[in-house]
């Protein structure tokens, strides 16, 4: 909403119409005001309208410089953003690598479990192969040992001499 503020600069008075508020516009007038007298007392031979021209110059002056860094600074921030975008893309991307990673490494683990499972059972068939020999050769032995001994008439085994042993 606009009002109307009255302010006055070098001895005149200006109504303007704003919609900032009225501290602001004063504040403003304040410090034109005594830039404009900064110029008028250390020049006695300058004019008010002078002074008024040399304070407009010097403030377009910093405007200037002001927006050129503006233009600077947004520009390294445009930057930053775009490096911000490239960098959490490559973030995204090592992101999804490492769940690959991970999952090829979980089915490396299982394949090592699988050929340790295999190498355990084999060796597990290969000790009970080995037993079973081992038990049919005892039985082989003991069947061999028991058809060379004479029986008993009762089927008890006669005990075996000392040239038998």
């Amino acid at each position: 909403m606009k009002q109307r503020v009255k302010v006055v600069l070098c001895g005149k008075e200006y109504a303007l119409s704003t919609e900032d508020a009225p501290s602001y516009v004063y504040q403003l007038a304040k410090t034109l005001e005594k830039r404009i007298s900064d110029i008028t007392e250390n020049n006695p031979r300058v004019s008010a309208h002078s002074a008024v021209m040399m304070v407009a110059l010097s403030t377009m002056d910093e405007l200037t410089k002001a927006n050129n860094s503006v233009e600077v600074i947004r520009s390294q921030v445009k930057e930053y953003v775009d490096e911000a975008g490239k960098a959490r893309l490559e973030r995204d991307a090592a992101l999804r690598e490492i769940d690959v990673l991970k999952a090829k490494i979980e089915q490396l683990e299982n394949l090592n479990k699988l050929k340790d499972l295999k190498e355990t059972i084999q060796a597990d068939e290969a000790g009970r192969k080995k037993k079973k020999h081992a038990q049919a050769a005892d039985s082989a032995e003991a069947e061999s040992a028991e058809a060379a001994a004479p029986e008993a008439a009762d089927g008890e085994q006669l005990p075996l001499t000392d040239t038998e042993a």
